[in-house]
């Protein structure tokens, strides 16, 4: 009776190893024989302004429709929401002088599923300036070739030079007149005003050494640079 208990404790053993030894087995081959998630799309914009705020999204096939785990970074930014297939990202917002040159953030999303398999992605984003890339767009040297005063028109010889931060101008009035009449040049910087792009807006021209700005309205036909100061009703017509 006693050898009958004790062939039955140890069968119970040899039973209980035996499953374990299955169990991990299983879990073994299950390891060994798990396929990585794929990624199949990658929603990321090539450029954004500074501090828009977008969605940057990842569609992921996993092969044994694992749960997956999802990570995100960002070199620059803000990430905000929970971690999964669609975050939102706050690009970095502009400095305080407004015309700063572009700068390229990285996003980097990490997927891991169950089986302890992960597979990741990469993509840049392009953050600019507005001001920046209209200003970019507009440099240049511009030869005046009318301008007016309340409709009248004003013997004046100018020349505009633009970059994306400051200007130039150099001004000769009826240089037909007196060859060596006065040349007066003027150097300073310029604001874009909302609403404004390529075609139409508000500067805020800076003269050195001024706070106080002189404020024009332009269009540009691809050709034609006109100015409108309203306060001295004047209009400038360059030509690049």
């Amino acid at each position: 009776m006693n050898l009958f208990k004790k062939s039955t404790q140890i069968g119970l053993v040899v039973l209980f190893i035996l499953q374990t030894v299955v169990l991990i087995g299983c879990a073994q081959y299950e390891k060994f024989t798990n396929d990585p998630p794929e990624i199949t799309t990658f929603t990321v914009p090539t450029e954004v302004e500074y501090g828009e705020t977008v969605e940057l999204k990842v569609r992921v096939f996993d092969p044994e429709n694992d749960p997956l785990t999802y990570t995100w970074e960002v070199t620059a930014g803000t990430l905000s929401g929970e971690a999964g297939p669609q975050v939102q990202w706050t690009a970095p917002e502009l400095p305080s002088e407004q015309v700063v040159p572009p700068q390229t953030v990285t996003v980097y999303v990490y997927v891991r599923d169950d089986g302890e398999e992960d597979v990741h992605k990469t993509a840049t984003i392009t953050v600019f300036s507005k001001p920046y890339k209209t200003a970019q767009h507009f440099t240049g040297t511009y030869t005046l070739i009318s301008k007016q005063v309340q409709d009248d028109p004003i013997e004046e010889t100018s020349i505009l030079r633009l970059t994306p931060t400051t200007f130039t101008r150099e001004i000769q009035t009826a240089p037909e007149v007196d060859e060596s009449g006065p040349t007066q040049f003027i150097t300073g910087s310029y604001r874009f005003i909302e609403p404004f792009d390529n075609s139409t807006g508000t500067i805020h021209w800076f003269p050195t050494g001024s706070l106080n700005p002189e404020i024009s309205t332009y269009t540009w036909d691809g050709r034609l640079f006109v100015i409108f100061y309203p306060e001295t009703d004047t209009t400038y017509i360059y030509e690049r």
